[in-house]
C-alpha cells in the first residue's frame, strides 16, 4: 500500500510546486523594474524600452506568466538580467559549492546526534545530564553568533583556521561546525526523548525478559521505533537547513547558493530569483517525500495502509 500513499504525496507536492511557481512569478515582479535598477537612468529611455522588450517585460503580466510556464516546461529558466548568463548555469555552479558544506554538515549532525542521544537516554547519570546541558546551550545560541564565536577563537585568537573563502579543506571546518551547531543539539535532545519514551514500553521489557543483550534491545527494538519521529523531523527541517546555510555563507563569505540568492534579490533579477526559489521549494518538498518514504519502509502500518 505504500505505492498509492507515495503517489498521493507526489501529486500533492506537484500542486504545491505549481502554487510556488505562481507566487514566485508575481511576488518577484512586485519589487520593481530590474532594467531601471541596473541602468540607474544612465541610458536613454529608448534603450531602456529595448531592454524591456528583449526580456519580455513590456508584455502584460498574464502573457509573461504564460510564457514563463511554457519555458519552465521546456527546462528554460531564462537568462540573468545582470550577467546575461543562463540562470540554471549560475545556480548549478553555486549549488555545487554549497553542497560541499551542507552535505558534510548534515551527515555530521545526524551520525553524531543518534549515538549521543541514545547514550544520554541510557546513561541517566552525569553523562546524560552533561549531554542535555550542552544540547540545550546549542539550541539557545543562534547560528550567526556561534559563527562569530568560532571566528574569534579559532581564527582571530588562536589563528588555527582561515575565516573566509573555500579554497582548501581548512576553509570548510568553521562553516560546517557552525551549520552543525543547532541541528546537532536539536536532534540529540529529540533522539534522547524518543529513546527514553520507547525504553518504558512493554515490548522492550519483553525483549529484555527473553534474555536479549542490551545492545541488541536498543538496536533492534528501541531505535527502530524511536527514530520514526526523527525521520519525519529531518524531512521537515530541509528548509531550516537551507535557511541556516544562507546565514552561514554570509558570515564566512562563502561563494555559494545563499550568496547568489542575496545577490539576485538585491538586483531584482527575476529569472534568477525564480530559479533559486523553485530549487529551494523542490528541495523542501523532495525532503518531505523522502522522509515519508523512509517512514513507510520502517513502519509496517504505513506499508499496510493503516
Amino acid at each position: 500500500m505504500i505505492g498509492p500513499v507515495m503517489a498521493k504525496r507526489v501529486f500533492q507536492s506537484a500542486i504545491v510546486l505549481f502554487l510556488l511557481v505562481t507566487v514566485l512569478f508575481f511576488v518577484s515582479r512586485m519589487s520593481g523594474d530590474p532594467v531601471l535598477m541596473l541602468t540607474e537612468g544612465a541610458i536613454e529611455p529608448e534603450e531602456i524600452d529595448k531592454l524591456r522588450k528583449a526580456y519580455g517585460f513590456d508584455k502584460p503580466l498574464y502573457i509573461q506568466f504564460g510564457r514563463f510556464l511554457s519555458e519552465i516546461a521546456q527546462g528554460d529558466f531564462g537568462n540573468s538580467v545582470r550577467t546575461f548568463e543562463p540562470a540554471t548555469d549560475m545556480v548549478k555552479q553555486r549549488v555545487g559549492i554549497s553542497v560541499k558544506m551542507v552535505v558534510p554538515a548534515f551527515l555530521t549532525y545526524i551520525f553524531l546526534s543518534i549515538p549521543i542521544g541514545c547514550l544520554a537516554a541510557v546513561k541517566r547519570g552525569a553523562i546524560g545530564a552533561f549531554a542535555m546541558v550542552v544540547s540545550l546551550i546549542g539550541q539557545s545560541v543562534p547560528s550567526f553568533f556561534l559563527g562569530i564565536l568560532y571566528i574569534y577563537f579559532f581564527a582571530v585568537t588562536l589563528r588555527w583556521l582561515p575565516v573566509f573563502g573555500s579554497g582548501s579543506w581548512e576553509h570548510y571546518i568553521l562553516p560546517i561546525a557552525t551549520l552543525c551547531g543547532y541541528p546537532l543539539a536539536k536532534y540529540t535532545r529529540l533522539v534522547r526523548a524518543q529513546v527514553s519514551e520507547t525504553l518504558t514500553m512493554e515490548f522492550v521489557r519483553t525483549a529484555r525478559a527473553k534474555g536479549l543483550h542490551e545492545v541488541n534491545v536498543i538496536r533492534r527494538h528501541v531505535l527502530r521505533n524511536a527514530l520514526l519521529p526523527v525521520i519525519t523531523t529531518m524531512g521537515v527541517d530541509v528548509g531550516t537547513l537551507i535557511g541556516s546555510a544562507l546565514i552561514v555563507e554570509a558570515i564566512f563569505a562563502w561563494p555559494g547558493f545563499g550568496t547568489l540568492v542575496v545577490e539576485a534579490a538585491k538586483t531584482r533579477d527575476y529569472p534568477l530569483i525564480q530559479t533559486c526559489g523553485l530549487l529551494i521549494g523542490t528541495l523542501v518538498l523532495t525532503g518531505s517525500i523522502i522522509a515519508d518514504f523512509a517512514y513507510g519502509l520502517i513502519d509496517p502500518r504505513i506499508r499496510r495502509g493503516s
